[in-house]
């Protein structure tokens, strides 16, 4: 998905696959996670901040895909936007 790209449905399966894969992810770390004071810790509020939102991640990307919203400005908005375009990048 490069800039001054037209969005297509596979950009939008791709983001999707992007979004539950980061959820997973979190579900999974969070399961694994040591037990010493974990709300202490940046990354295990991090991993719980992922799993808390990206359900509404989820539901705001069938709403921009409906609407025909840009792939682009949808990751752009996104306040996971960081974990977004480093899943993408794999």
């Amino acid at each position: 998905m490069g800039a001054g790209e037209t969005t297509g449905a596979r950009d939008w399966t791709r983001l999707r696959a992007a979004i539950e894969a980061l959820l997973d992810e979190a579900t999974r770390d969070i399961r694994a996670y040591p037990a010493p004071i974990p709300a202490c810790d940046a990354q295990f509020n991090h991993l719980l901040d992922l799993r808390q939102g990206l359900p509404g991640e989820l539901a705001r990307l069938d709403a921009a895909c409906a609407e025909g919203a840009n792939v682009l400005d949808f990751i752009e908005s996104s306040p996971f936007r960081a974990d977004l375009t480093r899943r993408l990048a794999d």
